[in-house]
């Protein structure tokens, strides 16, 4: 059986890059977009009962910010972990996203929506098998924008912290 903290671990990371990653994906292309020179970042993390709660405020060298914020949830008894993310992006276009996160007995489960800067809403899904005498995460990873065609693809990366 895994233990929460390895748990805490691999869908932490998983959900932030997750999230970001799907974003990304279906965003417009990059010579759309303008490139930012980041002057100053503030970073605050207050921890809760049963999570945390992360703030980053960044502004760019002509003056505009950006802002993120992610809540994040954990419900030991259940074994599932929610996430809330939102944000405005330097151009002040706003996005939100959140995600679920459920403990199985080699891994865990996750799914989550994001709604873009552009509109955009993206599904995804994670099915994650922990292979511990690998010291392997093997993932099953699908996207789906709205109205369009589910992405499915397989990545197995080693295991960052493996406790026993």
């Amino acid at each position: 059986m895994l233990k929460a903290t390895s748990i805490k671990i691999i869908v932490s990371a998983s959900l932030l890059i997750a999230l970001g990653s799907a974003q990304s994906a279906l965003a417009e292309p990059a010579a759309k977009h303008q490139k930012h020179n980041v002057v100053s970042r503030q970073s605050e993390r207050l921890n809760t009962d049963n999570g945390f709660t992360r703030t980053i405020n960044k502004t760019d060298d002509q003056g505009a910010t950006a802002t993120r914020r992610a809540e994040v949830v954990a419900n030991k008894e259940a074994g599932t972990r929610t996430r809330q993310v939102s944000g405005t992006t330097f151009e002040g276009k706003s996005y939100f996203g959140q995600s679920t996160a459920q403990k199985t007995d080699n891994g865990y489960t996750s799914v989550g929506q994001l709604t873009t800067a552009n509109g955009k809403v993206i599904d995804r899904s994670v099915n994650a098998q922990i292979d511990r005498e690998a010291h392997a995460v093997a993932k099953e990873i699908s996207v789906t924008p709205a109205n369009g065609e589910t992405k499915t693809r397989s990545v197995v990366r080693p295991l960052k912290r493996d406790k026993k």
